[in-house]
């Protein structure tokens, strides 16, 4: 019915634009020959460059997706066979374009998902473990997959939406949702970060969505509130402003979060347009929409009113649509190493490491759980965990095992001269030799700063003593600890997310 309705008013509210404005030649006349106009505008824009349909991935993803259309058919593909997918999965292998920001994680997942791909083995990440990761014991979903950073807002709206699109629960969604509703401010609107007090129109929408996800009625007090900011914010043209502009993509972002509500965006009409009929005054001849009238097209804008079209068309949101495509197919997923499941009892370390890009799998796409770690792996450990990549290039001379030319080389000289590792003797250092547990927890206890406090510890009888105890006081030890046995790979991961945390509470504590 409100496809029905929504079809009806559109032509009514297209003919009031029509009958406005000057006369097009051979302009579109129907909401989907205006969304076909946008993508073939964008089509012809995105396929231009070093690298076509590169960016065809995340956000962009969507919109194709409520078109009907796929980043990985042909059409949106090179004849070398890239596309969006291809090109964002090779450049996750490769640690390029994504960092440690949850947001980069849940624009991934809507992505994958609206490409059909595996969002639990994704360009060897897991994404749906990497947002899982990221929420704190308040429910927030931090600004980092560290679970570390609460001044952002929109990860925390993007992990709740992201997840709802993947049918998969939302942890302590109580708490998800007692965060969310704590950001409300007095007038009813959000904004994306702490001390903007300013509400925003976009922000607002998307907290109405991720408000919609975790199950708030539209009778909900908050809701309400929300919505009466967005109608009290609606421009006499029947648009929205964001920061001072009025804008296309705003009314797109709402149009979103009314469909979630089962609300018709044409019903918002004030003063000479409704939300629909705002965002094509923003149509260039080219087919594509600018973000300010009378400026030139705009990728982002074309793409997002393409996408807001495509689902009032359908009467349904993306994320709806998504979400009733997957919702109880996860268990289907498999995970990215056959002999990492979801099963194992560190699991959820294990991967974290992997979705940082501290560690990677074996060549044979195996992850080696068991294996042990030899000392030089453990120093390329360090200096990936620790960010310290931009130390590499100078060569360490001191240790006669340690030739120039070894692979290891550049990262034993940075973890030797951050003093996190010492050598076997003055000269050797044994980059082969296995790491066992006493010396993986002297490692992490030296890169949390408590060395002179682990060697101050009295009645030391190993040269360890003091370590370990520091380590166990710091919640470092894995489960079976034992100083004098080899650690595992597993174990080792265990561990170093264990120092993860313990830094990240010596940092709130300063």
């Amino acid at each position: 019915m409100l496809k029905q309705k929504t079809k009806t008013l559109f032509l009514t509210a297209l003919a009031l634009a029509i009958t406005a404005t000057p006369l097009q030649a051979a302009g579109p006349s129907t909401p989907a020959e205006y969304r076909d106009s946008a993508i073939s505008y964008l089509h012809s824009y995105l396929s231009k460059g070093e690298s076509p349909f590169r960016y065809v991935m995340d956000w962009p993803a969507l919109t194709l997706y409520a078109a009907g259309e796929s980043p990985t058919s042909a059409k949106w593909t090179t004849a070398a066979g890239q596309n969006g997918v291809t090109w964002r999965e090779a450049d996750l292998k490769k640690n390029l374009n994504i960092t440690d920001a949850t947001t980069d994680f849940e624009s991934t997942m809507l992505g994958a998902l609206a490409a059909g791909k595996n969002p639990r083995a994704y360009g060897r990440r897991d994404l749906v473990q990497a947002v899982l990761s990221a929420q704190q014991t308040n429910g927030k979903f931090a600004d980092t997959i560290y679970g570390v950073g609460d001044e952002l807002l929109n990860a925390h709206i993007y992990g709740i939406i992201s997840l709802y699109a993947a049918g998969v629960e939302i942890p302590n969604k109580q708490k998800a949702t007692d965060y969310l509703l704590s950001k409300q401010h007095r007038d009813g609107g959000f904004n994306w970060a702490n001390g903007m007090d300013r509400s925003n129109p976009d922000v607002t929408a998307m907290a109405l969505i991720a408000m919609n996800a975790l199950g708030l009625a539209q009778q909900h007090p908050n809701v309400q509130q929300a919505l009466t900011y967005l109608k009290q914010n609606q421009s006499e043209q029947g648009g929205f402003k964001s920061e001072g502009v009025e804008n296309p993509d705003s009314s797109a972002i709402v149009t979103e979060a009314l469909l979630m509500y089962k609300i018709d965006p044409i019903s918002w009409k004030k003063g000479s347009g409704d939300v629909i009929s705002n965002m094509l005054n923003y149509r260039n001849a080219d087919g594509g929409f600018a973000y300010s009238k009378g400026g030139p097209s705009s990728v982002l804008a074309t793409q997002n009113v393409a996408l807001a079209l495509s689902d009032s068309i359908k009467g349904e949101s993306v994320y709806r649509q998504l979400h009733e495509q997957y919702a109880g197919k996860s268990s289907t997923w498999q995970p990215v190493f056959p002999d990492l499941p979801f099963s194992h009892p560190y699991y959820k370390e294990n991967i974290q490491m992997v979705n940082l890009g501290v560690v990677v799998g074996h060549p044979n796409g195996t992850y080696g759980p068991n294996d042990n770690v030899s000392r030089e792996q453990f120093a390329t450990i360090m200096v990936n965990g620790l960010h310290l990549q931009d130390q590499l290039g100078t060569k360490i001379t001191k240790f006669r095992d340690v030739t120039a030319d070894r692979w290891s080389n550049p990262y034993i000289q940075v973890a030797f001269k951050n003093k996190f590792i010492i050598g076997t003797s003055d000269t050797t250092f044994d980059p082969s030799g296995n790491v066992t547990g006493a010396q993986v927890m002297a490692i992490l206890v030296r890169m949390l700063g408590l060395e002179s406090e682990a060697l101050s510890r009295p009645n030391q009888k190993n040269w360890y003593d003091g370590h370990i105890q520091v380590a166990a006081e710091q919640g470092l030890w894995y489960p079976g600890f034992d100083p004098k046995k080899n650690a595992s790979r597993a174990e080792l991961s265990y561990s170093f997310i264990r120092y993860y945390e313990a830094q990240a509470k010596k940092g709130a504590s300063n």
